[in-house]
């Protein structure tokens, strides 16, 4: 036998090494879609707990002043149409009484619509705090409140559009995703 044959073979051949490589990059790329699937999902996860938070804020509100429950009934939150009230009821001056239930019902209603618009956060001039097209929107029959908070999610979805609401809130849209809120309010005279 010839020496050179005898000598064993060390390292790895061109094609081993590209086959590897080829394995690794279709297992990075199936680790970094992972990563992204997460991301959305968790993006999602976070607008429908703020959706809640801000439905359930307003029934705290409404449970405050129920007074004035047929003064909240409105299909435009977050469209920005409320105007400021003339009365702030957050820190009233101590020589004056505390607001009365109509002034209360506009402030509820002012500050909510800036909630659902996401106009408290801000970057610049640019209101970054709320997702596409959130929309709140309250209906009232008898002592039954229903609040939906609407908003256009990142991917379609199917069965959760605002046409198969009770109350329909925002446009009808593939991508349309919403929270209902249905809560007994007893409204005093």
């Amino acid at each position: 036998m010839d020496a050179s044959m005898k000598r064993r073979q060390e390292g790895f051949t061109l094609i081993e090494s590209m086959v590897a490589f080829v394995m690794l990059v279709v297992g990075l790329l199936g680790v970094f879609q992972l990563h992204l699937t997460a991301k959305r999902g968790n993006y999602e996860a976070f607008e429908y707990t703020q959706a809640h938070a801000l439905a359930t804020a307003i029934v705290e509100r409404m449970r405050l002043n129920t007074r004035q429950l047929s003064t909240y009934v409105s299909s435009s939150y977050g469209s920005g149409t409320f105007t400021p009230p003339l009365t702030s009821c957050v820190s009233p001056p101590t020589d004056e009484p505390l607001c009365n239930p109509q002034e209360m019902a506009q402030w509820d209603q002012y500050v909510w619509d800036q909630m659902v618009a996401g106009r408290n956060e801000r970057l610049g001039d640019r209101s970054i705090g709320a997702p596409v097209a959130r929309t709140g929107c309250i209906a009232r029959t008898d002592d039954t409140v229903e609040v939906v908070v609407a908003w256009e999610g990142m991917d379609q979805a199917s069965g959760n559009t605002a046409s198969d609401l009770t109350t329909p809130c925002g446009t009808s849209s593939n991508k349309r995703r919403s929270i209902q809120l249905v809560t007994t309010i007893t409204a005093t005279p």
